[in-house]
This record gives C-alpha cells, sequence and structure tokens, in this order.
C-alpha cells in the first residue's frame, strides 16, 4: 500500500529538513569563525615576528656599516 502524506506531513518533513540544515549550517559558520580567528591570530604571531627580524636586520646592517667604514679607514 503507497503512502501519500497529507499537506501537513509534507510540510511538518519539509520543515524538520530546513531546520537540519540550519543546524548543520550554523556548525559549519562556527567552526569557520573559528578557523578565521585562529588565521587572524596566527598571522598577527607572523607580523610580530616579520617586525622582529626587519629590526635585527636594521640592526645587523648598521653593524656591517660600522665594520665597513672601520675597513675603509684603515686602508686609507
Amino acid at each position: 500500500m503507497l503512502f501519500n502524506p497529507t499537506p501537513i506531513e509534507r510540510l511538518t518533513t519539509l520543515t524538520t529538513q530546513l531546520i537540519d540544515k540550519h543546524a548543520g549550517a550554523a556548525d559549519e559558520l562556527k567552526a569557520l569563525q573559528a578557523e578565521i580567528a585562529a588565521l587572524h591570530a596566527s598571522l598577527k604571531t607572523k607580523d610580530d615576528e616579520i617586525s622582529k627580524l626587519n629590526d635585527e636586520l636594521l640592526e645587523k646592517d648598521i653593524e656591517i656599516e660600522a665594520i665597513v667604514s672601520k675597513i675603509e679607514s684603515l686602508l686609507g
């Protein structure tokens, strides 16, 4: 025997499916937001590290310039 759902039963089924789909999308959104937050934190850490390395590089360049100046003055 075939089952023919009533309009209310079909509407209930569709509503349940929509609620489930919405819950899945909401969970995915939360996961993506958490991933974005983690990526932002990682980016901040890397930006800080780059800034520190640039400062160290600048210090080394200044040291090299001082050494080169001393060598040039010794050579005449």
